[in-house]
């Protein structure tokens, strides 16, 4: 479930802006301690059972998108037009300005994916879209904009961990 900038009411979105982030409040079972989490190699889903695969040296490794019992992490915020956050910010070398947003692979990480890669499509070069993950982290998302948008599962993550269109395989002929 979506809910507002801080976990909290509802999602913000509008012409200018869009901020969401998961549900503070959700009402699942605090089941799971999950410290530092980071998606396994393949994890996908949502809640597709048991959510811990191991460790990583820094915390859990998540099989499944997963919830202690608190669904928000950090806040998603995508504005239509970027504001200076402090004098003196410069855009990167490419003229494109950073931001990021760290999901902690909570189940909100399916709409922040869905929404960067329907930003890509309409946004093309005007937008570089960089991940910690892998492709495979990708899947759901680019699964649900086909199903929804008919477009999506074109896009991948390539060896710069960009999210960019691939060229489609031809299979047969």
């Amino acid at each position: 479930m979506l809910a507002g900038p801080l976990g909290e009411g509802e999602p913000v979105i509008t012409t200018d802006i869009v901020k969401f982030n998961g549900s503070r409040h959700c009402g699942h079972p605090a089941e799971h301690e999950l410290v530092i989490p980071w998606p396994a190699p393949g994890a996908g889903g949502v809640f597709a059972g048991e959510p811990v695969a191991g460790t990583w040296f820094a915390g859990h490794l998540l099989m499944t998108r997963a919830c202690p019992g608190d669904c928000s992490y950090e806040t998603f915020y995508f504005p239509r037009v970027r504001e200076l956050l402090y004098e003196g910010e410069q855009p990167e070398e490419n003229g494109l300005w950073f931001d990021f947003c760290k999901t902690a692979f909570r189940p909100y990480d399916l709409a922040v994916t869905a929404f960067l890669i329907i930003a890509k499509h309409h946004l093309k070069n005007r937008i570089v879209v960089r991940t910690d993950g892998e492709d495979a982290h990708w899947a759901d998302a680019r699964l649900l904009c086909a199903i929804e948008l008919g477009y999506g599962l074109g896009y991948g993550i390539n060896e710069q961990r960009e999210l960019c269109a691939q060229q489609a395989s031809r299979v047969g002929t």
